[in-house]
């Protein structure tokens, strides 16, 4: 063996302690990083290739007049159009555990190919038969069924029926029925005609051809076909309502990757964290073997050279550390991303991680180490012989460590402790790092669960009613007043008339529109309603609420505002709804928690759209008993419900959204506290050998070990209380950052500041004990040396 590698073996077993130290640390944060690296690799790799394969439909038009085999073969002869294909939905409800919730019934005709919008039927049991249904798997675990149960579902006149479950299919490319609390069905127009809904195939899906014989994914390209598709068929004498054409991905892919990029950014900052872990503990080694240095280069060593023979040595401890890591990083990678996948309704199909990705987390794992590494190494290897035969002494006091020597006082104890850490301010700085990022993080994840939880609390406060119900058709508002009139339970109520509707221009224009097919992803609802109403008061965020005398305003919330490109209070916006071309004018921006794109008119500005005044097609109430009993009484007295939301359900649809990546949050805080920890407990152990024979002195003068342990452990409390106020400051920023990205993508909002007292008291226990901990050893080592093993210390 040659001599260096003798010596470095030698060092290894030597300092064995801070060896272990460094590579627990840079083992946790490759951990960390790998898993979510992998998670993120994984995720978008299998949820695109699974929404690929169902081959969703380019654009859907909206044709009321309803597409016939006639229009299909017209429309593929369209130049650009790859193929096409006639749908219905239905929107009706199904009783889940004694209360309604919504169900959107895709009607398929038997004679239908599929090749447009497929689900994965791997039992074969499409197609289902007359009085039967399929459900969309999610949407099984959802209701709680399975093949041969009965589902009791709302008929097109209100009245219950039973509807037979025939199985299920997988369909990736609608959102998980768990999040978003809907149930999605496959049935044929003859179980939809059982029902008593009218069969009309009025939805025109298209894929477009990208010149080479395959589906173009080039959104201008597909707007430029799905446009001219809508101006041929208006033209053709067809009443077309709207085009839709949804990005291709899946419907939450969005809010997954800012997440998880989110989460990536901070498993890099523990990587890195880990990295200044490993300096700081190695500048305390080369302090000690400064002589050593100086002998090397004595006898011929290069600074080249004692450089590499330490770098290596760095290297050969972060390949070790990387290695240990991986295994961890493949399973915890492929774990989260299965724990998203089942969010997102996605099968995760991979069994570990790619050959590049595998290579980026074992290339990070050793150069950020060994690249941070370099300043301490470089600092000592450059030395000359005579600095080095110096030694890399601490006795040269910083200015504040001879500031706070002058202090007086009876108890002389916590001074001695925070001019000792003085002595060292880089050392202090790094470990005071350590331990801020990790506290800052971790007050970041619960202040934004915090603020969350708040903001939603304050959302649905805004809302004072227990339920709205939906209607399948407009009725007049009369006959809702004496239908709902003999309800038992319904304290007070009001009727809003709420209708689909797409941006548009001065002309009524053809607008694409980016909605999915599950019908909640991407929607605008144009709703005119009281505007004295005191069952909505949201936040005015720019100009005003309705007022009883307007005519031609209308009111944005903030998803309807970004849409239609953040108009200004009196500019003029176009919207078609129901196929019809409404103007107004804007007199107000509002935020809103919990629904999705809106424009609110005051009551009577769209009857001109439905043909009949005073009409509405949902109702608002108050129960003053059971709410179940009421909606179901209410339900049977207005008939022809499509939806009941009861208001309190709004609230776990709302967290299902975000309750994971909060916890991954909280979990890499975790991580960079323990990486904190452990440079806490390496620098307070480098720190005690370095002053050993200032301990021997102490003790020849009549020190007792137990005023030493306790030295060493206030400089341990000082030091994590240092790190504690860092995190404090540090925590705005970063919760201010974490609540804006989950804020915006839930509701386009972003979350408001809150800094509560829960977490900071958590934290400062959790940094005072920590503190503590890691001192402890170190401590516990300096009051056992005696005088003699103290001075002779080298």
């Amino acid at each position: 063996m040659r001599p260096r590698d003798s010596k470095i073996l030698h060092d290894v077993r030597g300092a064995y302690g801070r060896v272990a130290v460094m590579t627990i640390a840079i083992a946790v944060a490759v951990m960390g990083f790998g898993a979510i690296l992998i998670a993120k690799e994984v995720i978008t790799s299998d949820a695109q290739a699974a929404y690929a394969a169902t081959n969703p439909a380019a654009a859907t038009i909206d044709v009321a007049s309803g597409v016939d085999e006639q229009l299909l073969a017209d429309v593929r002869q369209i130049d650009g159009v790859l193929d096409a294909a006639a749908r219905q939905t239905v929107s009706t409800t199904v009783q889940l555990d004694g209360e309604w919730i919504p169900l959107r019934v895709f009607v398929v005709d038997p004679s239908d190919s599929r090749t447009i919008a497929a689900f994965a039927d791997p039992d074969e049991v499409w197609p289902a038969g007359t009085g039967g249904v399929v459900l969309e798997r999610a949407a099984a675990s959802l209701l709680g069924v399975r093949a041969g149960d009965t589902l009791t579902v709302a008929s097109a006149t209100g009245e219950e029926a039973a509807l037979s479950v025939d199985g299920a299919v997988w369909d990736a490319a609608l959102a998980p029925a768990t999040r978003e609390r809907t149930g999605y069905a496959f049935a044929t127009p003859q179980t939809v005609a059982a029902l008593g809904f009218p069969v009309l195939a009025d939805q025109l899906l298209i894929t477009v051809d990208d010149g080479r014989g395959s589906q173009s994914r080039n959104p201008d390209r597909v707007d430029e076909v799905a446009a001219t598709i809508a101006t041929r068929l208006q033209q053709m004498g067809s009443e077309v309502h709207g085009v839709t054409a949804p990005p291709y991905r899946h419907p939450h892919q969005n809010q997954t990757d800012t997440v998880t990029n989110l989460l990536l950014g901070f498993a890099i900052a523990a990587l890195a964290l880990a990295g200044v872990l490993v300096a700081s503990t190695l500048g305390g080694m080369l302090a000690g073997q400064a002589r050593e240095i100086a002998i090397m280069k004595t006898v011929g060593a290069t600074t080249g050279a004692v450089a590499r023979l330490y770098l290596g040595m760095v290297a050969a401890i972060a390949i070790v550390a990387t290695g240990v890591a991986l295994p961890g990083a493949i399973a915890g990678g492929l774990g989260l991303a299965r724990l998203v996948g089942g969010l997102l309704n996605i099968d995760i199909v991979a069994t570990g991680a790619t050959p590049g990705t595998t290579a980026v987390v074992i290339l990070s794992g050793v150069l950020v180490p060994v690249v941070v590494a370099m300043v301490p190494v470089l600092r000592a290897a450059g030395l000359s012989v005579r600095e080095a035969l110096g030694g890399l002494s601490i006795s040269a006091a910083s200015r504040l460590s001879q500031l706070l020597g002058r202090v007086g006082g009876g108890n002389r104890l916590p001074v001695f402790a925070l001019r000792n850490l003085a002595r060292r301010p880089r050392r202090l700085a790094s470990t005071v790092a350590l331990l801020a990022l990790g506290g800052s993080l971790f007050l970041a994840g619960l202040n934004s669960a915090a603020a969350w939880e708040g903001w939603v609390d304050d959302g649905l406060s805004r809302r004072s009613y227990d339920a709205q119900l939906t209607l399948s058709e407009p009725m007049a508002a009369a006959d809702a007043a004496a239908a709902l009139g003999g309800v038992d339970g319904i304290a007070s109520w009001e009727g809003l008339l709420s209708l689909p509707a797409v941006p548009a221009g001065e002309r009524g224009d053809v607008v694409i529109e980016r909605v999915y097919p599950d019908g909640g992803h991407g929607t605008f609802l144009a709703t005119a309603l009281d505007p004295q109403t005191e069952y909505l008061d949201l936040a005015v965020r720019d100009g005003r609420w309705l007022r009883a005398d307007d005519t031609d305003a209308v009111v944005l919330n903030q998803s309807a505002a970004t849409r239609l490109d953040d108009p200004t209070v009196g500019s003029t916006v176009h919207l078609s709804v129901e196929g019809s071309l409404v103007t107004a004018r804007v007199v107000g921006v509002v935020n809103e928690v919990g629904g999705g794109a809106n424009a609110y008119f005051p009551s009577g500005a769209l009857d001109d759209v439905v043909g009949i005044s005073d009409t509405l097609n949902g109702v608002r109430l108050v129960a003053s008993a059971p709410l179940a009993d009421v909606t179901q009484r209410a339900e049977d007295a207005l008939g022809s419900v499509v939806s009941v939301v009861p208001t309190a359900e709004l609230r776990s649809a709302i967290d299902q959204h975000v309750v994971v990546f909060i916890a991954v949050l909280i979990a890499l805080a975790i991580v960079m506290a323990v990486i904190g920890a452990l440079g806490l407990a390496s620098a307070m152990t480098i720190s005690v050998m370095e002053r050993t024979r200032e301990f021997g002195v102490m003790k020849a003068t009549g020190a007792r070990p137990g005023t030493i342990r306790l030295l060493v452990v206030l400089e341990g409390l000082a030091t994590g209380a240092f790190g504690l106020a860092v995190a404090l400051v540090l925590s705005v920023p970063a919760s201010a950052l974490v609540g804006s990205t989950l804020g915006r993508l839930a509701f386009n909002l972003p979350l408001p500041l809150v800094i509560t007292a829960g977490p900071i008291g958590v934290w400062a226990l959790v940094a005072v004990l920590g503190a503590a901990l890691a001192s402890l050893s170190a401590a516990q080592r300096g009051a056992r040396l005696t005088v003699l093993e103290s001075l002779a210390h080298q």
